[in-house]
């Protein structure tokens, strides 16, 4: 009797636990896979890839980072970490995301090594004189608690990875589908023959967009062209626009303007494109008018502006201003480069300011020899210190632009920058004490 009570007992225990375990298990395939394609994806920010050099350079380094969920994921202050090969050595902290730092969903982070690194925009860069991944090793994500987001282990030599590590056998490793996670590395990432990297201004891309279902009727061998699988002019100029917006929203009118362009070549006749080319000189010739811009963002606004009139001169000589300020700025030493090139096919070159008491003449040069001024320059002298009676709110405001973009600057290690964006701050509120503070405690660092 006690015996069939016992055995009753154990199996209802077995059918519950069962039963929980179904319903366990079953939630979590519903959160982490695709009933179409059958991949799973990662429910956190993943490392989605990575290169440890390039023909050019063992320094042209960079590592991916993608968050492959809807929500978005504050990073400030999460570690990437690397560890080598030697299962004596720990995990040595590489880079600290800075604070603020958000991905949004299905977007990208890029991180780079400043000394050698030479493909798109990465969002933080920093010199390792040392390289910053080893051919063989492993990288792995900390959040700001210090807890383990994300880690991938390549080369056969690899002492840290998951499930197994991947063989570094390409330009780049990748993560299959962006957002794959099986718990295998050697699963999970592919190595592919040419790198095409993604930083947050790239397009989001949602899990598994690469995935193509297989179709219900398999075509004829004769239907299988090239034709049949591209995508169609509609496709392209729908995804050209998305990235167009996208620049825009970024405060990158001239790569959206260069996106605009390639759609009316494609389409002449695409009215979105023509009111946007429209729109765009309008909207920043307002913001000017109201002396919005200021600085860096005035140069690039007069740039947009003349360039769209047709005022290759004006355009390359307000870049060219840019440049002199922030010569690592891709974007603007990219079109200061295309709109040279576009006037040298005219046989046109770009004509020199009106010279005048207080204005030096500004020669064209070579977005690839510019180099940060040592001194302050002359022609770009600001209007002399108002006293301060004479100070009026929008004054003040603009010198508070001023003062965060020195400590921006700053922050970055640009200290001859941050000490003219802060003395640009005088001219427009002479009695800003936190500035003033700034300038002496910048200038000593320099001695």
């Amino acid at each position: 009797m006690k015996t069939g009570r016992f055995l009753y007992l154990y199996i209802s225990s077995a059918v519950l636990f069962l039963s929980f375990a179904d319903v366990s298990i079953g939630v979590s395939r519903n959160a982490r896979s695709s009933a179409v394609t059958g991949y799973s994806w990662a429910s956190h920010v993943v490392i989605s890839g990575f290169s440890t050099s390039s023909a050019k350079s063992t320094k042209d380094e960079y590592i991916e980072l993608y968050n492959p969920t809807s929500n978005v994921t504050d990073v400030s202050e999460w570690r990437v970490q690397t560890r080598g090969t030697d299962d004596k050595k720990k995990w040595v902290s590489r880079v600290v995301i800075p604070v603020g730092t958000k991905i949004p969903p299905y977007n990208f982070y890029l991180i780079a090594n400043q000394d050698g690194y030479e493909g798109k925009k990465p969002d933080t860069a920093k010199k390792f004189q040392y390289g910053l991944l080893g051919e063989e090793g492993s990288i792995r994500l900390l959040d700001y608690d210090g807890q383990e987001v994300d880690k991938v282990g390549y080369g056969s030599d690899s002492v840290d990875y998951g499930g197994s590590p991947v063989e570094n056998d390409g330009a780049c490793l990748v993560r299959r589908n962006f957002g794959t996670d099986t718990g295998s590395n050697k699963a999970d990432f592919v190595s592919s023959s040419e790198r095409n990297e993604h930083n947050s201004y790239s397009l989001p891309e949602i899990p598994g967009s690469t995935v193509f279902p297989a179709a219900s009727v398999n075509p004829s061998p004769a239907a299988r062209t090239a034709e049949s699988v591209a995508p169609g002019p509609d496709v392209e100029e729908s995804k050209m626009y998305r990235e167009a917006k996208s620049f825009w929203r970024s405060d990158k009118m001239f790569s959206c303007i260069g996106d605009l362009e390639k759609i009316l070549q494609m389409d002449p006749n695409n009215s979105a494109a023509k009111k946007d080319l429209k729109e765009i000189p309008e909207k920043i010739k307002d913001e000017l008018e109201q002396r919005a811009l200021v600085g860096r963002d005035q140069y690039y606004g007069e740039a947009v502006v003349a360039y769209l009139e047709g005022n290759y001169n004006d355009a390359a000589r307000n870049l060219q201003k840019i440049l002199i300020l922030t010569p690592d700025d891709y974007e603007v030493k990219d079109w200061f480069g295309k709109i040279m090139a576009m006037m040298s096919s005219k046989s046109q070159q770009p004509a020199a300011p009106p010279a005048s008491e207080d204005e030096e003449t500004i020669k064209p040069i070579s977005p690839q020899t510019v180099k940060p001024p040592s001194h302050k320059i002359e022609s770009e002298t600001p209007a002399p210190k108002k006293p301060l009676a004479e100070v009026t709110k929008s004054d003040m405001e603009k010198a508070d632009q001023f003062y965060a973009i020195g400590l921006k600057e700053y922050a970055a290690g640009y200290v001859s920058r941050a000490i003219d964006a802060w003395e640009t701050c005088l001219k427009f509120n002479s009695g800003h004490e936190k500035a003033a503070a700034a300038i002496a405690k910048a200038r000593k660092t320099q001695k």
